[in-house]
């Protein structure tokens, strides 16, 4: 009786591909038998590659693993580059507020704050785009300094003319290398091929089919799993830039197939759904603050002593209740991707009551992070170079968007109050916070380049950028 050979077991990552989390299992099976399907972002403008085998010797995995972390930090990297650019335009500044609200809420759903960090591959592409293409513009414009200092020498002469000639042709060229790298998927390694293709057609004539043979079965005796993860055939149209373009020629339909890859690409992004959910984050926390901020500014502004002195209190009281719910509410309605949730406040309190301890953690860090902000207020910066200081506010803030997440995430997986003893002792604790909070807030009136309109700008619940820009 012939027993039938098992098929290999596929098994997929626990997570949703979406959250731009990897699931790293060791190395303990054999390497025939583990598929792990990884999140794919249509990388080749060609076809992407539909799952990625995760390697089983451990030399090859310690190396694997190191490239994906790497990975992800510099999707982490253009993230909050990204964000902060985005923060910079009027109007599409609701994108990054989106953002943060739905990462605060993938997070409260799953209670893990690994989910906030959202399509980090993606974002790695985007970053390697940009980067790649502004390291392959260096030499030209250094070949342009040149050109225009030869101009500049002798207009007329030969040396000028052949400056402009070779910059005009470099130019071309560098120009069908950076199309190429963006076909081939706009890896960094695709703007950088002609450098490592000498060590890639090295390691593939080492391992290929010509002196592989020769070598593996010494290598199978030592390691047969070492042996699998290196010996894998590779053609050259997965990772050659040339062979890539050329094999979309004979397949055909390259315009198509790359404008549905690019599409596909950008409306996996979800920008729409980050701005609408961004717009009515910034509209609830404008409802919340608008009567509140009110009143403390015109006890700055009102003349009459004894009334200014009562709106301002008032007003100050007002805004420190608001604080203490402000965030959570935003995140509320997030997870209900409902507006309305955002003035459910009986349902943030009961949420409260099931984890004080985290919600007073979350909120403090919420609020003394945007408080070094403010420094960031006191004159007022040029549009183009808005995006940097922008890049502090992200930093400062997507930290606590996702505690507070983190948070609401507690309280969603229990069902029982905590002891009322601990939720007083929370709102106890919470005082210092927020009258620290609001001692900065109300000095910021002071040294902010708008003055006292400033302090409807605030920057934990409001768009992250120093001056709104809409």
């Amino acid at each position: 009786m012939v027993s039938e050979k098992e098929p290999p077991v596929r098994r997929k990552s626990p997570e949703p591909a979406d959250q731009g989390v990897i699931f790293l299992p060791p190395p303990h099976q054999p390497a025939a038998e583990v598929i792990l399907d990884l999140p794919v972002i249509a990388a080749e403008a060609i076809e992407p590659v539909a799952a990625e085998r995760v390697p089983q010797s451990w030399p090859i995995y310690l190396w694997w693993l190191l490239c994906k972390t790497l990975e992800w930090l510099f999707g982490l990297a253009s993230v909050v580059g990204c964000l902060a650019v985005l923060s910079a335009v009027p109007l599409v500044q609701f994108v990054s507020l989106g953002y943060l609200l739905e990462a605060s809420a993938r997070v409260a759903k799953s209670g893990k704050l690994r989910h906030g960090f959202i399509d980090m591959p993606k974002f790695a592409r985007i970053g390697s785009l940009v980067f790649g293409t502004w390291m392959m513009l260096l030499p030209l414009r250094y070949l342009s300094t040149l050109a225009q200092d030869a101009y500049l020498v002798d207009p007329s002469g030969a040396s000028a003319r052949a400056w402009r000639v070779g910059q005009l042709v470099v130019t071309g060229l560098m120009l069908g290398h950076i199309l190429l790298a963006w076909y081939s998927g706009g890896k960094l390694r695709h703007f950088f091929w002609p450098f490592l293709a000498p060590f890639q057609l090295g390691a593939k004539l080492l391992f290929g089919t010509i002196i592989g043979p020769i070598v593996c079965p010494l290598v199978e005796w030592i390691s047969p799993r070492l042996a699998a993860d290196l010996y894998i055939e590779r053609p050259l149209s997965s990772w050659f830039p040339p062979a890539i373009l050329w094999a979309g020629l004979v397949r055909g339909k390259m315009y198509r197939r790359t404008r549905d890859a690019v599409w596909d690409f950008v409306a996996g992004l979800r920008l729409p759904q980050y701005f609408w959910l961004g717009l009515r984050g910034f509209i609830g926390a404008l409802t919340w603050l608008f009567i509140p901020v009110l009143l403390l500014m015109s006890g700055s502004l009102n003349s009459n002593g004894g009334l200014a002195f009562f709106s301002g209190w008032l007003g100050a009281f007002l805004v420190a209740i608001v604080v203490i719910y402000l965030p959570f509410a935003q995140t509320h309605m997030a997870v209900q991707n409902r507006f309305v949730e955002v003035f459910n406040l009986g349902e943030i309190r009961r949420q409260f009551s099931r984890a004080p301890i985290a919600w007073w953690f979350a909120l403090a860090i919420t609020l003394l992070s945007a408080i070094p902000l403010y420094l960031l207020t006191i004159e007022a910066t040029q549009r183009e170079v808005t995006y940097l200081i922008n890049l502090f506010f992200i930093a400062f803030i997507y930290p606590a968007r996702l505690l507070l997440g983190w948070a609401m995430g507690r309280s969603l997986h229990r069902e029982k109050p905590r002891f009322i003893l601990v939720g007083l002792l929370a709102r106890f604790a919470a005082i210092p916070v927020v009258l620290s909070y609001l001692f900065f807030l109300w000095a910021s009136q002071y040294t902010a380049w708008f003055g006292p309109f400033s302090l409807m700008v605030q920057h934990a619940f409001m768009v992250p950028v120093p001056f709104l820009g809409v």
